[in-house]
């Protein structure tokens, strides 16, 4: 069942490139230098699904690797854009346990609660 939804998928990618790969290859080697060069100077969409339903920024998410979740980051994205299973970056980073990660992406809406947050802040001691 998998290949065939694979084999679906690939053809609704038909704009996938040797970028987005080389991309899904610098989070997954952990380099994010490579990872903002190629956001950089290639104009990547960090959030474009491959073959198997991940993007870049997922895997980064799943991965823990929080450097290249910061310079993907850095570069916009939308944190609420999900995977082929209907997951985003914080319900993965949260589901392969990496409280770093999950913490970063959290941010946002702990600067946009301040009185609320201090507490939970202070609560993870």
């Amino acid at each position: 069942m998998k290949t065939l939804r694979s084999k679906f998928k690939k053809t609704e990618n038909q704009d996938w490139n040797k970028y987005d790969e080389k991309l899904m290859q610098a989070v997954d080697f952990n380099d994010p230098l490579r990872v903002s060069s190629l956001l950089r100077k290639k104009n990547l969409v960090s959030t474009k699904l491959d073959s198997e339903g991940k993007s870049a920024f997922h895997l980064a998410a799943m991965r823990g690797n929080l450097e290249c979740m910061e310079a993907i980051l850095a570069h916009g994205v939308d944190m609420m854009t999900t995977d082929s299973s209907g997951y985003n970056v914080l319900h993965l980073a949260a589901k392969y346990g990496h409280p770093q990660c999950v913490r970063r992406l959290l941010q946002p809406c702990v600067a946009a609660f301040p009185a609320q947050s201090s507490y939970v802040i202070s609560r993870e001691h």
